[in-house]
């Protein structure tokens, strides 16, 4: 087992880590970045807001090509498979990756792929891909693991017509209608891409508005939005049990209402990524949701760890959590402070 020392070890790295090594190494600390995947750029890159947002852009301008009065003059309508855009979000991630690889290079962080857990206050050990495992030792460590979709226990997510939106992201075929359980910022966000492609969208809200976070004017022009867009909102309701059958999925809702469509999407809730990090060796403790309590310094009840990014809970966002990585202390105050 090899053992290296570092001034900071970065868990994760979306935007959070990446926000936190970047700053700590142009401080000129010596940094190791961890992650779980063998490609840097976290779930935002792979999951999160670079897949959504790409087929945001494709969806969009499918819909401008379609609206135009000059193109629908020359010829019908063009309609793309949901597998066909998702291509194009797949240059894109591809593109972000490399890019993300030079800034690790030029900044001359150590990057570990692997599992990384916790064996004291100081010490990372990395489990990687071949079985070697790494020691890290570090003065300070940075948790920015991110999240992932919270899963039910009553609901099968190997049924292949269910979903989360990480797995959405492997849908081969294109449903005439979709159910989206769940109607905050992901939910809407794959609600309106969906629709984009012509599928019938079933939008399950359990609270009495969209977005209730956002000013009421926004919300309500979301929602006059969807109304004309192929997009049905339910607000209030909320689920009984998802059943899975051969064509489809039946969602039975606590109202006595049944919706079947071909596929259900569940956007209802995350949950940090916490549970392989071995923070029992610590002494630091989760919430339900899987999240790090820290402080407004954003450390843990251990003084030289720190959480940021969707970790440690609202608002689950790419520019909250690239915010949280490079603002004191949770990277630069590390090094100002002269505590390394």
């Amino acid at each position: 087992m090899a053992v290296y020392n570092y001034d900071v070890v970065v868990l994760g790295s979306g935007p959070a880590g990446e926000g936190a090594a970047m700053n700590a190494a142009k401080a000129g600390r010596k940094v190791a970045m961890v992650d779980s995947r063998r490609q840097v750029g976290g779930n935002c890159t792979h999951l999160g807001t670079i897949p959504s947002k790409a087929l945001r852009h494709s969806v969009r301008q499918i819909m401008q090509f379609n609206t135009n009065p000059m193109f629908r003059a020359i010829g019908e309508p063009r309609w793309f498979s949901f597998p066909d855009v998702l291509k194009s979000a797949e240059k894109v991630i591809s593109k972000q990756v490399a890019s993300r690889t030079g800034y690790y290079a030029r900044n001359r962080v150590d990057v570990f792929f692997g599992t990384g857990s916790f064996a004291d206050e100081q010490t990372i050990e990395v489990v990687c891909a071949n079985g070697v495992v790494e020691k890290l030792v570090a003065k300070h460590i940075i948790i920015a693991t991110g999240s992932r979709p919270y899963r039910p226990a009553d609901i099968d997510f190997h049924h292949p017509r269910i979903y989360d939106s990480d797995t959405i992201l492997s849908l081969g075929h294109t449903p005439r209608k979709l159910i989206v359980y769940g109607a905050g910022v992901i939910g809407c966000e794959y609600a309106s891409i969906f629709s984009g492609l012509g599928v019938l969208v079933e939008l399950v809200n359990n609270r009495g508005q969209l977005l209730s976070f956002l000013d009421s004017e926004i919300s309500q022009a979301l929602s006059y939005y969807f109304s004309n867009n192929n997009i049905t909102v339910r607000h209030n309701e909320d689920y009984d049990r998802v059943e899975g059958v051969d064509n489809g999925v039946i969602l039975h809702l606590k109202s006595g209402k049944k919706i079947k469509a071909d596929a259900l999407l569940w956007c209802n809730g995350r949950t940090g990524n916490t549970d392989q990090l071995g923070l029992e060796n610590i002494g630091v403790k989760v919430n339900s949701h899987g999240q790090i309590e820290v402080d407004e310094a954003y450390r843990t009840c251990v003084p030289s760890i720190y959480g940021a990014g969707d970790v440690i809970g609202w608002p689950s966002l790419a520019s909250a959590a690239t915010t949280r990585g490079v603002r004191p202390p949770a990277a630069s105050s590390i090094t100002a402070a002269g505590a390394l």
